[in-house]
């Protein structure tokens, strides 16, 4: 007998982390929602036989395992590939999903199932109201800022799915597949409700994340702009918003000591490409002045904020 087809498809492309997709899925099923309205479909790039046995022990009539050989983060295209749902929404294999979020994402489709906006998750990081209705692309972008390169918030609907294999596919951002190249011009939604919280990445890396952002994320950003679809003004807000983000990402990753593996190489050179002669020393600057500063009143804040939640 075929399964009817699901409102939603949770998609959670991973390298055969047992540990974290355990964690996730266990977040998932806790939530007791009715299985013929979700599917869950797991694509493994590392194909670990171990993360398959256990996927297979939990014995869920709707979660799917999938071993892929696509490399990378272009593994998040299977992931969207193999979903049935009427919405697909992707998962970062470290989230941990909070009470009711599945809920809440099935209360949305209904929501929008007809319209059928370009939909993005926010887990609630933008300034602003829980649902913000954005007109156009350029909104969207000028809205999402930095975080349009945020992999774990892309969704996408079923029907907009059709022929996207033609489309080219970017191996460092491909979720931008999903947010820029399926339409052409679309009302958009950002949910920004709180949906999930993202378990430790200590040993993450394998790349150079200021090339990733300073130079690739930009430059797709700045096709947007080339091509007409977006203004001069939304790319330069959004270029500053990524200098913001590459000043907190060496404070992070090149002045503290790190447990991960990113590349750390050539920052000068790639810092200046996007961002002129100057920038590197603005980030060296903000670094070992005013970073230190902002973590330690960050921490009194959180200190004094959890007395009073004691008290």
């Amino acid at each position: 007998m075929e399964m009817p087809e699901p409102l939603l498809s949770l998609c959670i492309p991973t390298n055969g982390r047992v540990d974290w997709v355990g964690s996730l899925l266990s977040s998932i099923y806790c939530q007791e929602v009715d299985p013929s309205l979700f599917e869950v479909v797991i694509t493994d790039n590392a194909r670990n036989p171990e993360l398959e046995k256990a996927v297979a022990a939990l014995g869920q009539p709707n979660l799917r395992y999938y071993p892929t050989d696509s490399a990378g983060f272009t593994n998040q295209v299977d992931a969207f590939e193999k979903c049935n749902g009427v919405f697909c929404k992707m998962l970062n294999h470290r989230s941990v999903l909070l009470p009711g979020s599945i809920a809440g994402m099935i209360g949305m489709v209904r929501e929008y199932q007809d319209s059928k906006p370009l939909i993005y998750c926010a887990n609630g990081h933008i300034k602003g109201p829980s649902v913000i209705d954005c007109p156009n692309l350029d909104s969207f972008v000028w809205n999402l800022s930095y975080f349009s390169s945020w992999s774990a918030g892309t969704a996408v609907w079923k029907d907009d799915m059709k022929g996207m294999r033609d489309k080219p596919v970017n191996s460092t951002f491909p979720h931008t597949l999903f947010l820029f190249q399926l339409r052409e011009e679309s009302r958009c939604i950002i949910w920004n409700v709180p949906y999930q919280y993202l378990q430790d990445d200590v040993g993450k890396g394998g790349y150079n994340p200021f090339e990733a952002f300073g130079i690739t994320f930009l430059d797709i950003i700045g096709g947007l702009k080339e091509e007409g679809r977006i203004r001069e003004e939304t790319y330069q807000h959004v270029r500053q918003s990524v200098f913001s983000f590459l000043k907190y990402l060496y404070f992070n990753e090149v002045i503290r000591p790190t447990k991960n593996n990113f590349i750390l190489t050539d920052i000068r050179k790639i810092v200046t490409t996007n961002y002129g002669r100057g920038a590197y020393r603005k980030i060296l600057l903000h670094s070992l002045f005013v970073a230190p500063v902002e973590m330690v009143i960050d921490k009194v804040r959180r200190l004094t904020a959890a007395r009073k939640n004691n008290n």
